[in-house]
């Protein structure tokens, strides 16, 4: 009985006008209000004056499948199979083939510009359906027994080749780490350079240089920046084979040969770019500064070898091919 006096003071206690005292109300549109000085006392609750069918009896049956529509009673008939189906079909949400790779590709740490150019270099090369339509056997997934396993490996294929394309052009990120940290095969990546690559030059794409090694930066900067970036980009590659005491020799040599040939990277070069590089691509004449030191500090042919099976630089392959040949050249020139 105590308990109950106790609610129903309670009950009048809310009730009651907190201005003047009083107990008499009315309903308004928001608020019960105190009939004697207009104060709102009781916030009323939102009444849409509606109520569902199935609420009456039992409660709403919620949608646990899409964000689009109720959900489809399977009673068995071959129509809510067959709108079942649909529904499933249309609400659900998958990432493209080339959003696939890009989603690899941020995973693996790479951000920024380099992530949105890979994008627009994979829709080019998807424009027509070859990228992702691609079935060509790779080497790497013969050790994969399951399927998704292989799907993974393949999209991670093309992420790498990607990427090295992208570095190339300036853009860094660690696709050495990730082909590495991915277990991706050396032919398999090989050939994915050359499909993309490929379908590049079909749809008349270019890869733009990094704008930011071109914002106000005159052609001697540029080709410092770029020297730089493909000596660091060969140093990484050597490293993975040749200890990096002898790797620091090797790049520390390459510089001396590029400054002899009047490239600009130091202070002592004449920046006039008359040497033998004059008429190489920034990439070609990084590798050529750094197979004369490897040849000067006595290296043998296989070691210069393995550094293009790591990295093959297009328009490269007949020097490394006949190496006897570019060592008595380089002693002429010594």
């Amino acid at each position: 009985m105590c308990n109950s006096d106790r609610a129903e003071n309670s009950r009048n206690n809310i009730e009651r006008c907190r201005g003047c005292g009083g107990q008499i109300t009315e309903d308004g549109d928001t608020y019960r209000h105190c009939v004697v000085c207009g104060l709102p006392v009781i916030s009323l609750e939102y009444d849409t004056g509606y109520t569902y069918p199935s609420e009456v009896q039992t409660g709403r049956r919620n949608n646990t499948i899409s964000r689009l529509g109720s959900q489809i009673a399977r009673d068995g008939s071959s129509f809510s199979r067959r709108f079942g189906s649909l529904q499933s079909r249309i609400s659900h949400q998958e990432l493209s083939y080339v959003e696939k790779i890009v989603s690899e590709a941020e995973k693996a740490g790479v951000g920024g510009r380099t992530l949105s150019i890979l994008e627009e270099v994979l829709n080019i090369s998807n424009s027509n359906n070859r990228l992702s339509t691609n079935r060509d056997r790779l080497k790497g997934s013969k050790m994969l027994t399951n399927r998704i396993e292989k799907s993974e490996y393949r999209i991670r294929v093309f992420a790498a080749a990607g990427l090295t394309l992208l570095n190339r052009k300036l853009y860094p990120n660690p696709v050495i780490q990730i082909q590495e940290r991915w277990n991706i095969q050396r032919d398999d990546l090989n050939n994915a350079i050359k499909f993309l690559s490929r379908q590049l030059i079909s749809n008349c794409y270019d890869i733009p240089v990094n704008s930011s090694y071109l914002d106000e930066c005159s052609h001697i900067e540029l080709r410092k920046n770029e020297l730089f970036f493909h000596l660091d980009s060969f140093r990484d590659h050597l490293a993975s084979y040749i200890d990096n005491i002898k790797v620091r020799e090797i790049i520390q040599k390459a510089i001396i040969r590029l400054s002899l040939n009047g490239e600009p990277v130091d202070d002592f070069s004449s920046n006039a770019m008359d040497g033998k590089f004059r008429n190489r691509n920034s990439q070609i004449a990084a590798l050529l500064s750094i197979i004369d030191a490897m040849i000067l500090l006595n290296f043998e042919d296989k070691d210069i070898r393995e550094l293009y099976k790591k990295n093959p630089v297009k328009g490269t392959k007949t020097i490394f091919s006949r190496l006897g040949r570019y060592r008595l050249k380089l002693a002429e020139e010594i």
